[in-house]
C-alpha cells in the first residue's frame, strides 16, 4: 500500500521553510521604516535649527540696515538657558528653566502658538566676544527629539557672525 500524503515531518519542515521566507523581508521591511522615521527626524531637526540661524543671521542684517547695534534684539539668546525664535511671529524669547517644544499646525508650519506639539525643542545660544573679539559671536542652534528606539537626539547647528559694518 502507498502512502500518498504527507509525513508530520515534512510537514514541519515545509513550515518552518516558509516561516524564514516570510520573517527574512518582513524583519526587512520594519527596519527600513524605522531608519525612515529616524532620518525624517534628522532631516527636520536640520532644516528647523538652519531656519533659526538664517533668522539670526538676517536680525544682524536688518539692524545694520536700521542703523541698530549689530547685537540689537538678540541679548535673550546671550543668557545661560538661551532662547527660543518664534520666526513666524518675529519674538525671540528667553527660555528660562528650558525651552518649549515646538508646535505643528494644520497649515504645515512649525511655530510656538498653535497646533499640536511636536517632539523637537530649539534652543539657540549666542556667546559674544570670541577670542576677545568684540566683533564676533557664535550662535549655536540645538535641535533636541525623542526617538522611540535611541533615546535623546539631537543636532547642533553653529556658526560665527562677525560685526561687518
Amino acid at each position: 500500500m502507498k502512502n500518498y500524503g504527507f509525513t508530520l515531518l515534512e510537514t514541519l519542515v515545509a513550515v518552518t521553510i516558509l516561516t524564514i521566507v516570510i520573517i527574512g523581508p518582513l524583519t526587512l521591511a520594519i527596519n527600513s521604516i524605522s531608519v525612515a522615521m529616524i532620518s525624517q527626524n534628522q532631516i527636520t531637526a536640520f532644516y528647523l535649527s538652519q531656519e533659526a540661524m538664517e533668522y539670526i543671521g538676517n536680525i544682524r542684517d536688518s539692524n545694520f540696515s536700521q542703523g541698530k547695534d549689530w547685537l540689537d534684539g538678540l541679548a535673550d539668546c546671550a543668557g545661560a538657558g538661551g532662547c527660543y525664535v518664534d520666526i513666524i511671529n518675529g519674538r525671540i524669547t528667553a527660555c528660562l528653566g528650558g525651552c518649549p517644544k515646538i508646535k505643528y499646525d494644520n497649515g504645515g508650519y512649525y511655530n510656538y502658538e498653535s497646533g499640536e506639539e511636536a517632539i523637537f525643542i530649539r534652543t539657540v545660544k549666542i556667546t559674544p566676544n570670541i577670542g576677545g573679539n568684540s566683533d564676533e559671536v557664535r550662535v549655536e542652534v540645538v535641535a533636541q527629539w525623542p526617538e522611540k528606539f535611541g533615546g535623546q537626539k539631537s543636532f547642533t547647528l553653529q556658526k560665527n557672525l562677525f560685526k561687518w559694518k
